[in-house]
């Protein structure tokens, strides 16, 4: 089993975690992605590590490492993604960077019910986050900042955005997802990013006029 092989089967495990456990508003029917074709691709790299990458930046700039600030990062990814209509969702699991024998989080599915069932919102939550635009795209701005500080990766490598086999097989990080859907994030935290509390939509609107 390759590594896109691998990402997808716990992806689409992952949605079907997510419908077991009743997750609202869910975003996808399925893990397939509209996004096939090299424009469409390229549009995507282009806004993440453009204008997204611009904003995050700006919105962050007084935070010293973002290497343990998933959730907030990938709400905000969530967020303006959606408001560019893309068909995007927030993923919940874990990573494994350069075959360390462990884990960077203690996470497991168990716990990810535990919290949202509990809607438990208060202390610090043991697991990572990123965007999905179904098949195996992911975006994840925490992700280069853990890489420098951790395990010394060279700055060069400030991709917030790839395909699992590109992370995995490129980077050495594998990406393992167990849980799919915003009202995870909504139920255990301070805000529900399908509100799009920065009004990204609104202003996006005003640049078109």
């Amino acid at each position: 089993m390759n590594a896109t092989e691998r990402y997808l089967g716990l992806l689409e495990e992952s949605l079907n975690f997510a419908k077991e456990l009743g997750l609202q508003n869910l975003q996808w029917d399925s893990i397939e992605t509209k996004y096939q074709g090299k424009d469409d691709i390229q549009e995507i790299v282009n806004i993440v590590q453009g204008e997204l990458f611009d904003f995050i930046e700006d919105f962050f700039k007084f935070h010293p490492y973002l290497g343990n600030m998933c959730l907030d990062l990938t709400a905000i990814t969530f967020m303006y993604l959606r408001a560019k209509g893309f068909d995007a969702e927030i993923v919940y699991g874990n990573v494994n960077i350069n075959n360390s024998p462990e884990d960077e989080w203690d996470t497991t599915q168990t716990f990810l019910k535990n919290e949202y069932v509990n809607k438990v919102n208060t202390g610090e939550q043991d697991v990572h986050a990123w965007v999905g635009l179904g098949g195996d795209i992911i975006i994840d701005f925490a992700l280069p900042e853990r890489l420098w500080k951790n395990y010394e990766y060279p700055r060069e490598i400030n991709f917030p955005i790839g395909r699992a086999d590109f992370f995995e097989n490129s980077l050495k990080v594998q990406y393992k997802p167990m849980l799919v859907g915003s009202d995870f994030f909504k139920q255990t935290n301070r805000y529900d990013p399908l509100d799009d509390i920065f009004n990204f939509k609104e202003k996006m609107n005003k640049e078109k006029a």
